[in-house]
């Protein structure tokens, strides 16, 4: 997104007791309570799987059956704001088309995070809040966002719900008080409470301005608020935090390590990097928790002048490299996240049809179950050169393989981005297994067999449909 680079926002916020239209909130002051929102029925719901809680062995998420789920989402940030009822139902039931089962999203845009007005009204002029006060909440506006949420429902599309985000702190959000904003929490979580396809998030490109980060800032104590509202409202839906680019875990805040319950992966670098650091991350009260790439390069869009341009190739190296790094599912996004003039007629990309390709793989094998290779190294040579630190470096500019296995050896999968031999440890594959290579750029293709010696080495089949030298190795035994 072109907004990336705000690393310390400018928040300017009342101190306790200020008054902001209909006067102070305070901690003993009655909760406000807001029409409960009709969530999509039984038969709009049935047969669709949403992400409700994180899984039992702290690696991904579940569904509302309590089975794994992997997240196949995209980025339409300012949809709350930009479209009309007709392009909500458009952009859902094309993204379903395309097997997308997520989206992040704000609850109120600004222009910063591509919405079209200072004050978080929509393209047609329906504010959120009444004279600003962010307890009294517009009706008009707030049925707009049931609607959608509802549209999003029926094609079986979680939304990564945005109540406050981080590029609204210093316009609708300016002038709230912690307290003010737990009670918005609470009304949010009241609301949509019997929408079975919303789970948290909060910042957004977001690094609070303070010398003391255990401490935190005034603006984290006011999203804080927003997550003890809705904690008090009942809502036990996962929660996580964006922080700010270049590569960033929710976990590297220690005021928000102990309240997230998942880690919002966010790097321009090469995805594996930031993903394996936080699943190795050690062991806590909390730990393990997902990992999930959510936010990099994206498609139309590239923040960093000096590198090369995102291709397709950018996009599937991101996504692979983290799924065979142990994030459960993956994000993409567009240059269109502020919907710009014509953006219909640029959902359907080559892009957008690989990572389909890809995902519908992934999907068809036990990918909850595999564990990257990081402390039994499957692949013992030619892996290319591991990004270590954190200095910039481009996607394609960077050749390290990655892999993942099941703990049987049932399955392995190598992501391996450029034409090279590499080396397998043969005595962590069952005997009489298969070998197979598959081409990301065309997933859905046939796959070509793999030529195995007898000292494990096998070989990269050349170009794939793309013109790339990126496929993926998969051993079945």
């Amino acid at each position: 997104m072109n907004r990336h680079f705000a690393l310390a926002l400018p928040v300017l916020l009342c101190v306790a007791g200020c008054t902001d239209g209909g006067g102070p909130q305070s901690p003993s002051s009655p909760p406000a309570t807001v029409p409960a929102a009709a969530a999509c029925d039984v038969a709009e719901s049935a047969g669709h799987r949403y992400v409700s809680s994180v899984g039992r062995n702290g690696r991904y998420f579940e569904d509302q059956h309590g089975d794994p789920i992997s997240i196949r989402g995209d980025s339409p940030w300012s949809g709350m704001a930009d479209w009309s009822p007709e392009q909500a139902e458009l952009y859902f039931a094309n993204r379903a088309a395309h097997g997308f089962d997520a989206a992040i999203i704000s609850a109120i845009a600004v222009p910063d995070n591509g919405g079209p007005n200072e004050n978080g009204a929509t393209f047609d002029g329906i504010e959120p809040f009444v004279d600003g006060d962010i307890a009294a909440w517009n009706e008009p506006y707030w049925e707009r966002v049931d609607e959608y949420a509802r549209i999003a429902c029926r094609y079986g599309n979680t939304l990564f719900l945005y109540p406050i985000d981080g590029w609204n702190l210093s316009s609708v959000f300016a002038s709230a008080t912690p307290e003010q904003a737990e009670v918005y929490g609470r009304m949010i979580a009241q609301r949509y409470a019997r929408f079975p396809n919303i789970v948290w998030l909060t910042g957004g490109d977001y690094s609070p301005d303070t010398d003391d980060p255990a401490a935190g800032a005034e603006s984290d104590r006011v999203l804080r608020a927003v997550l003890e509202g809705i904690r008090a409202a009942g809502s036990d839906r996962p929660f996580s935090i964006q922080l700010g680019p270049q590569k960033s875990l929710s976990t590297d805040n220690p005021f928000w390590e102990p309240l997230v319950d998942w880690n919002f992966v966010y790097t321009y670098l090469p995805t594996y990097e930031a993903v394996l650091d936080g699943y190795e991350r050690p062991a806590g009260i909390r730990d393990p928790r997902p990992a999930v790439f959510a936010e990099g390069n994206y498609e139309g869009e590239n923040n960093q002048p000096e590198t090369a341009p995102t291709t397709d190739e950018t996009l599937r190296r991101q996504a692979l490299w983290a799924l065979t790094s142990g994030s459960p599912g993956e994000f993409r996004g567009s240059d269109d996240w502020e919907f710009r003039d014509g953006w219909e007629a640029r959902l359907d990309t080559p892009a957008v049809t690989q990572l389909r390709a890809i995902r519908d793989l992934w999907a068809s094998w036990a990918w909850w179950q595999l564990v990257p290779d990081v402390d039994e190294p499957f692949v013992l040579d030619g892996r290319g050169t591991r990004s270590t630190d954190d200095e910039m470096v481009d996607v394609l500019y960077n050749d390290y393989v990655t892999a993942a296995r099941t703990p049987d050896g049932s399955l392995a999968v190598v992501y391996v981005p450029t034409e090279r031999t590499i080396r397998l440890a043969l005595s962590l594959i069952p005997q009489g297994a298969r070998y197979a290579w598959i081409d990301p750029a065309d997933a859905a293709a046939p796959s070509l067999p793999a030529q195995v010696d007898r000292d494990g080495n096998v070989s990269t089949p050349g170009s794939n449909a793309g013109g790339a030298g990126d496929w993926l190795l998969v051993i079945t035994g």
